[in-house]
């Protein structure tokens, strides 16, 4: 039997429509994490993080990011 997969912390400065409508939870349940689209970054404002490199979930989850802070 394979366990789920936890998915790693995502940065504290991700931000989308579907966080904002439907709160943190969202990030986390299988159903919705494919829902997280038209993601951006809360110090840039933009769809490109302070790094210069792209935003979304996957992206934004990665610790090895400069601009990366654990939510």
């Amino acid at each position: 039997m394979e366990l789920p997969q936890t998915p790693a912390p995502r940065c504290i400065h991700l931000q989308s429509r579907t966080l904002a409508t439907h709160g943190e939870g969202v990030a986390t349940g299988p159903q919705r994490r494919d829902e997280l689209t038209d993601c951006w970054c809360v110090q840039s404002g933009r769809a490109i993080g302070p790094d210069n490199d792209g935003v979304g979930l996957k992206a934004c989850s990665n610790p090895e990011r400069d601009c990366y802070q654990e939510y």
